[in-house]
């Protein structure tokens, strides 16, 4: 029932286990986060994200070994090759994030009223370079649970198509909790989602949707001084303030609950979709072809 003729896990098993250990990790991590750093939300942030990253990488190889008989490149078969190109990916995904902030923030300074208010101190900007791995760690860890390996077994499960729905549905909802958050930043949170899914089955590795998750929070957050979902904890050296309507701005919620963020989306994905996008050789579908005993592990390079 749970395992096919050849010992290993079923696709769709894999996923649900996969799915409740992400949440034991979450939890595990916050609490960690807690015990360590009290009511101080940077400590909190600065352990939190990085710990949760860890807890997830490690979960996912153990899951890999115990379910899918991977005995080496453990990391490479969650879609973190380190290939020819990894690094030539993960630079266009901060090139396109980049990009997309520039094209969901200019209508709003151009429709609407932004002010900046600047402090780039000696302490700022520590503080600045500490939020920089924060949002680095914080942006691997959200890709590694939602298109890392709970999302590639459904993949298998199920096809493309429901993958993307599901997990697209619950990075919209796990966002619910921010300050600010109404039925368009899910709508456009959950647009996101299909993004980064999307541009994930294009390359079949995690470089590319992790370096535009991780420009667009940076971007939006540390250099432009905006919400990012909500929230203000990057705004240390900028912190800018706008007006206008709420379909311009987003409210509260920041861009990502604005019609230019969703325009910006849309924009992206025809973007990623257009790409003459390579997919990097992974090491550990080569490793388990070379072994003619063993059936190959799922390709998640192709």
């Amino acid at each position: 029932m749970f395992t096919s003729s050849d010992g290993r896990l079923h696709p769709i098993w894999a996923f649900v286990l996969s799915a409740l250990l992400s949440v034991v990790a979450f939890l595990v991590a916050g609490y960690s986060a807690s015990a360590i750093a009290g009511d101080h939300v940077l400590r909190f942030e600065t352990v939190f994200r990085p710990v949760l990253a860890v807890l997830l990488l490690a979960i996912f190889s153990w899951l890999l070994t115990v379910g899918n008989h991977v005995e080496d490149h453990r990391i490479a078969a969650q879609g973190l090759p380190l290939s020819a190109g990894w690094a030539r990916q993960f630079s266009l995904g901060c090139g396109i994030g980049f990009l997309l902030v520039l094209v969901a923030v200019l209508p709003v300074v151009i429709w609407g009223s932004v002010s900046l208010r600047t402090s780039f101190s000696l302490y700022n900007l520590a503080r600045a370079a500490i939020l920089l791995g924060v949002l680095a760690s914080g942006s691997l860890a959200e890709e590694l649970m939602f298109r890392g390996y709970p999302f590639q077994r459904l993949v298998e499960a199920t096809g493309p198509a429901g993958a993307i729905v599901v997990f697209s549905i619950l990075f919209g909802v796990v966002h619910l909790s921010n300050p600010g958050a109404s039925v368009w930043g899910l709508t456009v949170t959950i647009a996101i989602g299909v993004l980064l899914s999307v541009t994930y089955l294009r390359t079949r590795a995690l470089w590319l949707p992790w370096g535009i998750h991780f420009a667009w929070n940076t971007v939006l957050g540390l250099m432009l001084g905006l919400p990012v979902s909500g929230l203000r904890l990057f705004n240390v050296a900028v912190h800018a303030t706008v007006r206008g309507p709420k379909w311009l701005t987003g409210g509260g919620y920041g861009i990502e609950a604005s019609a230019p963020g969703a325009l910006a989306v849309v924009a992206g994905l025809i973007l990623v979709w257009k790409l003459p996008l390579n997919r990097l050789a992974n090491p550990a579908v080569m490793s388990q072809s070379e072994n003619q005993d063993e059936p190959l592990l799922p390709d998640v390079t192709n």
